[in-house]
């Protein structure tokens, strides 16, 4: 999941840099449109989140998701990474500071049409990047 609708190709012309760091430094949009995409999720799936891989929080409530990403993405981050699991599927979705996108690992059909659909309404979009 990406602020932008494809891979910027090595060679592309444009300033990608400044504006990715435009967007890293808007972290109260970034943040309100990975949560919001987040909490839509957590409606269909039983979700767990963790910022070490080692201790899980099982379907948190709405205002803990919201604190978790912040505290990923902020400015001064309190947590280098935030990962996402579902329960009934081993798929996984990793959100690290320093970056505009949330990794999507495993995803089944189902859910990667789900996911879509959550991202374009909050302006993000799902793609895949080319080898």
């Amino acid at each position: 999941m990406d602020i932008l609708p494809m891979q910027v190709p090595a060679d592309g012309g444009g300033q990608y840099f400044k504006v990715e760091q435009y967007y890293l430094n808007d972290v109260e949009h970034l943040s309100c449109q990975y949560t919001d995409v987040l909490l839509k999720l957590n409606c269909y799936y039983d979700l767990a989140f963790s910022h070490d891989a080692e201790l899980w929080q099982q379907n948190p409530e709405p205002d803990k998701i919201v604190q978790m990403v912040k505290d990923c993405i902020s400015e001064e981050p309190t947590e280098a990474c935030l990962y996402v699991t579902l329960a009934e599927e081993s798929m996984l979705l990793t959100l690290q500071r320093d970056t505009t996108h949330m990794t999507l690992y495993n995803p089944t059909d189902e859910l990667l049409k789900l996911l879509c659909q959550l991202a374009s309404a909050v302006g993000l979009f799902v793609w895949s990047p080319t080898n």
